[in-house]
């Protein structure tokens, strides 16, 4: 089990050579449970190589608990199984892929 912590969408987040921001959340039904992901835009503006971007979702894992408290700081945390079989793995990306197409898709390992 891990938490998750459920970041405000739509913040931008600088880094070296660009930023990201968040932009939505979902819940995705998988084999009778619920699948917690984000998805994000990435954009590279500031690097020596060029410009560019990309779609990317952060699959956090299987849901075993919808924002159940909240942190100091008015996050709400939920707890989730992080997703390690490879078939289903596999198959959830494809689900997401069809829903969000040419996105980069990784899952969280708890």
């Amino acid at each position: 089990m891990a938490e998750y912590f459920h970041e405000p969408l739509d913040e931008e987040v600088r880094f070296i050579s660009g930023s990201y921001a968040m932009t939505d959340e979902g819940c995705l039904p998988f084999r009778g449970r619920n699948v917690l992901y984000r998805v994000g835009i990435a954009t590279v503006d500031n690097a020596c190589c060029g410009t560019g971007g990309c779609r990317f979702i952060r699959v956090a894992g299987y849901v075993l608990s919808w924002k159940e408290r909240i942190n100091e700081s008015g996050v709400p945390i939920s707890t989730v199984e992080p997703i390690v079989t490879e078939g289903d793995r596999r198959d959830i990306a494809e689900l997401l892929s069809r829903e969000y197409p040419h996105s980069q898709i990784y899952f969280d390992n708890g």
